[in-house]
């Protein structure tokens, strides 16, 4: 958390200052610090892409999830912290997912994601809808996960 900290301090003051306004309204759909809109539209995807593929992963139970996290990445599922499986919001089991929407931001070397999401258990009680909070760092293996908050919404 202290290096996540540190690297957020030495961000410019715009982005500091971009990424409170996020957190403090909706996220728009694209959001931008700096540099070329092809850059900033290939960074979104790429952050959306990481996302799918550990809710993809995750659902399955696969340890391949765990390739798409940052060091230290941290979980919370309905305000309390998870360090063990299921670390998402209506996982009970394995499954499948869908990402129902989401919306993406980028700035700098961080992007969130907010989405909503439903969960296909082996039984259609095990199924749920949920939605999620992801925030990600860029790092040289590309974008990945440092921090995920999930919570259950209303049974359709």
């Amino acid at each position: 958390m202290m290096c996540w900290m540190r690297r957020w301090a030495r961000a410019s003051s715009l982005a500091a200052l971009l990424l409170a306004a996020a957190c403090a309204q909706r996220a728009p759909r694209v959001a931008t610090v700096q540099g070329p809109v092809a850059n900033l539209e290939a960074d979104v995807a790429a952050a959306r892409a990481t996302v799918n593929a550990f809710f993809a992963q995750e659902a399955r139970q696969t340890t391949a999830a765990d390739t798409l996290l940052a060091a230290g990445a941290d979980f919370t599922m309905t305000g309390i912290r998870v360090t063990a499986r299921p670390r998402l919001a209506g996982f009970n089991g394995p499954g499948e997912v869908a990402v129902e929407e989401a919306s993406a931001a980028v700035a700098g070397e961080f992007a969130w994601v907010e989405l909503s999401y439903r969960f296909a258990g082996r039984t259609p009680d095990l199924s749920e809808r949920a939605r999620a909070t992801v925030i990600l760092e860029k790092q040289r293996a590309g974008w990945r996960i440092r921090h995920v908050h999930s919570s259950m919404v209303e049974r359709w």
